[in-house]
């Protein structure tokens, strides 16, 4: 796992939350929020010297396990400071650097780094430099060089000469090391006034339940800060999520192997039965067995297994009446009986739903939410009301009207509105609910030709939606539709989160909330892996082609800088410097197809940028002006492209491009293709245009598919790869040349394989 997954936990985790928070929507809590600075515990004692107003909290035994856990690439970093601040990201990277020569300054110290949120979120370190009163030692002195050299601010304090400061803190001193001056100086302030982190509402509550030596400490009540530098609109207006859930939550930090992270911690929560967490107190733990029925390529999934479906839609109601939510729900499960002829809870208790579940997904380009629910009892007539199904003997899973659209909602929470809920089907013992796209992903087999399950333990992953003793499971893949970030994350963090996908094909993050005698705990767990070995598809999923606008880099032949040509809103073709400064900007009608490249169309050291719309080539200058004979058309539409090759180094340039009839072809520029060209295409959706592949002495095409990975002979026809099964390449398999016309690759069975071209 990189070094970085701790910061990429943190965000994973409070995205998470975010998104179980924005289905919810009704979390309020009641922890006691007495002042209580009487923490007696050596772990906390630089906790004395955090400011009050931290967002969060992060304690590591020694100065060398914080180095290992951020300083692997400057990218960590981005999750601390806005990316103009390039100071931390130093400081780190040296850290790291004098760690590897076994020369770490205060590397077995005790450290703690806490966040600060003043327009974006600022990192403090502070670490334990030796007994107070005897002046830096050269250690201190040395990593407070290191920090002054990155241009960060430093500062040594003996404690010691603080009144009233913490007993165990008065006899140490600290070395404060951020990139904001005010904050080293803010946390000299707390020192000399004996205020600190400790004395906010809940710490000390939240501290004393922690276990272990390397923690996190989440503010609920700056939860609002964190979110509104991390997220977009939609989701910053729910971070009261974790500030009703708890002044403080703590977790205890764990990692095993080199591929997962876990957070562990208990929940506090009041005997008010507004308290959301009350009904997770109140009800009978179970098994969910979701995940069985989710489908591999789930972005978003929730599960409440039940003890006892009756008690938790009694706490559930209490909840309701507490928060003054009862009259609303009442009448809309009124109007549903009335609408169904049965009302949701005597529907609930005759199917005896033993667990309920809610899962997002794409198909194609749009995001569909599912409603899933277990069911005990078959009752036929009850569950296929408005269908001519009568009994289940040869029944075959249909798309059916449904007639209990919002009962799952209604019956426990929010988090089961599926939108579209006017279709059904039923497998396996489960409801399967949602639009008729949704509910037709499972019936025509897509969904569960490969499950959440299955996809799990091929990854070399446990199912962790199946632990014992569970009151909720949630699960959210980072890695499913990283273009999805982007409306999560705000940009930087968005980009930052795609950046820590680069070599990880499957990273999901999972969050449960169990019950242990009467305390509930809530666990956290990222796993980072790339998945060799799954089961070879038989539907065809992923048939959305990504086409940028841009910016793409092009060469300026006029002043040998790299510029940015891209595509706007309004069509209008754009040149900038990569500094942002604007070139120029020429009018255009349509959608350019994904790539731009520089040319040198007349072979006078003058490059120009061809791309593509429509079905047509286009050639521009460097000065904005269109260039004849161009526009060039091909007689069909390009969906993607193109991508240029001069073959010989003549300047006789061809081009590849993919048009929207699945086929690959070869043209020259005077849009004629070669006349031993035979194309390419293939029975599933091709996904992008051809990669080039040297092997003994000959060029081959690698294409990747929507469901393999095939190789073409440099004039196309057929694929001289046509495995089968578990014995297709995978679609992100690497080939890679070994000798001869030989390649190797990585197929569906998780083994590399030699393929003879």
């Amino acid at each position: 796992m990189s070094k970085k997954a701790v910061l990429i936990c943190i965000s994973a985790i409070v995205v998470l939350l975010a998104v179980v928070a924005v289905a919810v929507s009704v979390l309020y809590s009641g922890v006691e929020t007495g002042r209580d600075s009487g923490l007696n515990d050596s772990r906390y004692s630089l906790f004395h010297a955090v400011p009050s107003d931290a967002v969060a909290v992060l304690r590591f035994s020694d100065v060398e396990k914080m180095t290992a856990m951020l300083a692997d690439t400057a990218s960590a970093a981005s999750y601390l400071v806005p990316s103009s601040e390039t100071s931390f990201s130093r400081f780190l990277t040296r850290l790291s650097a004098l760690s590897s020569g076994r020369s770490l300054p205060l590397a077995s110290s005790s450290a703690v780094l806490s966040l600060h949120y003043n327009g974006s979120l600022i990192p403090l370190v502070i670490a334990d430099a030796g007994r107070a009163g005897q002046g830096i030692s050269d250690e201190a002195a040395a990593l407070a060089a290191e920090a002054d050299s990155a241009g960060l601010y430093s500062s040594y304090t003996d404690c010691g000469e603080f009144e009233d400061v913490d007993s165990r803190l008065a006899r140490k001193s600290i070395l404060l090391i951020s990139p904001s001056d005010a904050l080293v100086k803010s946390a000299q302030r707390h020192l000399s006034r004996n205020i600190s982190v400790i004395d906010s509402d809940g710490f000390s509550l939240s501290a004393s339940d922690a276990a272990g030596e390397d923690l996190l400490f989440i503010s609920g009540r700056n939860m609002k800060k964190l979110f509104d530098g991390m997220f977009t609109g939609k989701y910053r207006r729910h971070a009261d999520f974790f500030s009703r859930m708890s002044e403080w939550n703590s977790f205890s930090v764990t990692f095993s192997g080199s591929s997962h992270v876990g957070l562990a911690g208990n929940a506090s929560f009041s005997e008010d039965a507004a308290d959301f967490m009350k009904i997770f107190s109140s009800v009978q733990p179970g098994t969910s067995s979701v995940s069985s029925m989710l489908p591999s390529y789930a972005f978003f999934a929730a599960s409440l297994p039940f003890g006892d479906v009756g008690a938790y839609i009694d706490a559930y109601q209490q909840f309701a009446d507490a928060g003054n939510g009862a009259v609303k729900l009442l009448s809309a499960r009124k109007e549903l009986a009335r609408r169904s002829g049965v009302s949701p809870v005597e529907w609930a208790s005759s199917l005896s739903i033993q667990e309920a579940g809610v899962v997002s997904f794409y198909a194609g380009k749009n995001l569909e939410q599912v409603v899933l629910l277990k069911v005990g009892k078959e009752d036929v007539p009850l569950i296929f009301k408005g269908t001519d199904v009568t009994g289940l003997k040869g029944y075959e899973p249909k798309v059916h009207p449904y007639a209990y659209a919002g009962f799952a909602a209604s019956l426990f929470g929010p988090m089961f509105n599926a939108g579209d809920e006017s279709c059904f089907t039923y497998m396996d013992g489960w409801i399967i609910s949602g639009s008729a796209v949704g509910v037709g992903e499972y019936v025509s087999g897509r969904a569960l030709e490969n499950t959440l399950k299955g996809y799990m333990a091929d990854a070399g992953l446990e199912d962790r939606l199946s632990a014992a003793n569970r009151c909720f499971v949630s699960y959210f893949s980072l890695s499913e539709n990283p273009e999805a970030l982007g409306g999560i994350f705000s940009k930087r963090y968005a980009e930052s989160m795609a950046r820590s996908l680069e070599g990880i094909t499957y990273e999901p993050v999972t969050m449960s909330v169990g019950k242990e005698k009467s305390s509930l705990e809530i666990c956290l767990d990222l796993d980072r892996v790339t998945v060799k070995k799954s089961k070879p598809p038989v539907f065809e999923r992923d048939t959305v082609i990504a086409v940028s606008r841009g910016p793409f880099k092009v060469k300026n032949s006029g002043t040998g800088r790299t510029n940015l040509f891209y595509q706007q809103d309004n069509m209008y073709l754009c040149l900038q410097e990569e500094n942002g400064k604007g070139i120029w900007a020429a009018p255009f009608e349509t959608p350019i197809a994904g790539r731009a490249g520089t040319i040198d169309y007349f072979a006078n050291g003058k490059l120009q940028i061809l791309f593509a719309s429509g079905s047509k080539l286009h050639l521009i200058d460097r000065l904005g002006r269109f260039v004849s004979p161009f526009p060039i058309d091909l007689g069909k539409n390009i969906l993607l492209g193109p991508d240029i090759y001069d073959f010989n180094g003549s300047r006789r340039y061809n081009v590849m491009v993919l048009h929207d009839d699945n086929t690959i072809d070869m043209y020259n520029l005077q849009g004629r293709k070669p006349l031993q060209w035979k194309g390419i295409t293939a029975q599933e959706t091709i996904k992008g245009l051809p990669e080039a592949l040297k092997a003994g002495g000959r060029t081959y095409w690698v294409v990747r598919t929507s469901m393999q990975t095939l190789i073409y002979p440099f004039y196309g026809g057929e694929p001289l790869t046509k495995g089968t099964g578990d014995r297709m390449i995978r679609p992100d398999s690497k080939v890679v040349p070994v000798s001869g016309n030989a390649v190797k690759a990585v197929c569906y069975d998780g083994k590399e394989h030699e393929f003879r071209l």
